[in-house]
């Protein structure tokens, strides 16, 4: 469970998380340079609710790490970055997320 205010459940803090996702993800093909065989990387960018879903399930996986079940007061802030170089150039948006790990202990 990942909510952004408190929860109706007895619990015990274990600590911050935190975690930085983009809404950049990549995809492998087979195929390659002109018939040469070997996959062909790519980068597509995913939708603004899937790249909130990847940083929920990051938070939540972070707090299993340390024995929590559970984020509290979950934030979410965004900002608009610059990836690659050159004609390679693009936009990214970088969504940082931290919360409460807890333990639900009823």
């Amino acid at each position: 469970m990942v909510s952004t205010g408190d929860i109706n459940n007895k619990y015990q803090i274990i600590g911050v998380v935190g975690s930085t996702i983009n809404n950049q993800e990549d995809s492998t093909a087979a195929g390659g340079c002109g018939g040469c065989g070997g996959p062909v990387a790519t980068t597509v960018t995913i939708s603004t609710e899937e790249t909130y879903e990847k940083a929920a399930e990051k938070l939540l996986e972070l707090a299993k790490a340390k024995g929590g079940d559970a984020i509290i007061y979950a934030t979410f802030d965004y900002r608009i970055a610059i990836s690659g170089t050159g004609n390679f150039t693009k936009q990214v948006k970088e969504l940082f997320c931290y919360g409460t790990a807890v333990k639900i202990t009823d």
